[in-house]
């Protein structure tokens, strides 16, 4: 993801609400795949970004320009996340992938094959504790670094990287007879 200039953040740190829609815009569909991956129901997703930018928006003046501005960012939707999924009890829906198929595929239509190992990949994700649902989205979807990573979870790069091997072993037990059918 590309980070937006310094000197665009700094005028929506000293209250430019011009440059602060910047951010929104630039970060919005980032945040949103972050808290989709979180909670899989896109209306949670909406809600989830939009406090996300709320909070940024209040909090914007204690940003340490030491971590990179997206981390930062998504250091709050995963705590606006985890804390959306503590108050509304959240369960996982089964049918997460119409959504998933709403938000992230354009005009072609899915094969019956690959709606099926999406299905699979939901669930198996679904599967996973938050942490490593989150560790894994964040590296292999977002495409944050384990640095990045780890510093959006608050842990150290070894916990992250083994936080992830483990998501992906699960992972691959998990969907290891739909891929080898």
């Amino acid at each position: 993801m590309n980070e937006l200039s310094e000197q665009l953040i700094n005028q929506a740190i000293t209250g430019d609400t011009l440059a602060f829609k910047s951010i929104v815009l630039h970060y919005s569909s980032l945040i949103n795949r972050l808290a989709f991956r979180y909670t899989a129901c896109s209306d949670a997703a909406d809600d989830i970004t939009q406090d996300t930018f709320i909070k940024a928006f209040k909090a914007i003046g204690k940003y340490q320009k030491a971590a990179k501005f997206s981390t930062w960012l998504a250091r709050i939707a995963t705590n606006t996340s985890i804390d959306y999924l503590r108050k509304h009890r959240y369960q996982q829906q089964t049918d997460s992938f119409e959504h998933t198929e709403h938000q992230y595929e354009d005009t072609e239509l899915a094969t019956d094959s690959k709606l099926d190992l999406n299905r699979q990949l939901q669930g198996a994700l679904h599967e996973l504790t938050e942490k490593e649902r989150l560790a894994f989205t964040m590296k292999h979807y977002q495409g944050f670094s384990i640095d990045e990573t780890a510093a959006a979870l608050d842990i150290n790069s070894n916990a992250c990287k083994q936080t992830i091997y483990r998501a992906v072993q699960k992972l691959r037990k998990q969907l290891a007879p739909m891929v080898s059918a």
